[in-house]
């Protein structure tokens, strides 16, 4: 009978211990957030969530800012995961999420603003902010802008034409900068200077007024006006523009 009551004990013990470590495990997943527990869930004192392109695959390596809305340059940071979340720990105060991503593309590297779902600012409490990568659209506040990229347009010296008739075909070649297949974009400059928010991506442009081509050339060059131009984004044109393209026009009137 002692031995037997020393086996009962011994396996009461080890029921205790295995429920000891069960809550331990449990209670270490819900405070530091190791890479399978729930970013959609909000946590007390966290911002978690996940960062996707638009066809719904998972972005690593993107860089999340936590900014304060009124202390500038205090933000916090972190990087996504090879499945694309993210979670950090936020504390008192007036806080914005943003997401940035750096990629590379056509021999540059763009620093682009993804999309958050839920542009709102938070404060101890956070919460979840999801984003996706889109190409066009305008920005939410408390950012400015628009996704898509810029191509600012300029006239050959002596030729006058009204801009704003010019009919402008951006022919898209291979894939964007998010590597999906880029369509066939008709546009006019309605501004007679920009033309905005175009994907970012490598394009043949061409264009027409009163029915004859128009040629183009980059901006600032001695470069062969051409009627079918290969338009190319770049990330930065010093003291000019971001994520954004120039070209210098040219037509020949009848």
């Amino acid at each position: 009978m002692k031995q037997m009551s020393t086996q009962i004990k011994w396996i009461f013990f080890l029921l205790i211990l295995s429920l000891i470590i069960q809550t331990f495990t449990n209670c270490s997943k819900a405070n530091d957030g190791p890479e399978g527990d729930d970013r959609g869930t909000p946590q007390p004192g966290y911002l978690t969530g996940t960062v996707k392109d638009q066809a719904g695959n998972p972005l690593q390596g993107v860089h999340i800012l936590v900014d304060h809305s009124i202390f500038f340059n205090s933000n916090l940071s972190t990087y996504t995961d090879a499945e694309g979340r993210y979670k950090i720990k936020v504390p008192n105060g007036s806080w914005y999420a943003f997401a940035m991503h750096d990629v590379s593309y056509q021999g540059n590297t763009f620093s682009l603003y993804l999309h958050p779902e839920n542009p709102a600012g938070f404060g101890a409490e956070a919460g979840v902010r999801n984003f996706v990568w889109k190409l066009s659209g305008t920005m939410p506040q408390p950012l400015s802008g628009i996704y898509g990229g810029w191509v600012t347009i300029d006239n050959f010296p002596g030729v006058y034409i009204e801009e704003t008739a010019i009919d402008f075909v951006f022919t898209p070649v291979g894939p964007l900068i998010d590597g999906s297949a880029g369509e066939v974009i008709r546009r006019r400059a309605e501004d007679a200077h920009n033309i905005k928010d175009i994907p970012i991506g490598r394009y043949q442009l061409t264009a027409t007024y009163e029915g004859r081509p128009v040629k183009f050339r980059a901006w600032n060059s001695d470069a062969e006006f051409r009627e079918t131009y290969d338009l190319q984004f770049k990330p930065q044109i010093a003291q000019q523009c971001d994520n954004c393209a120039m070209v210098e026009y040219y037509w020949e009137p009848l």
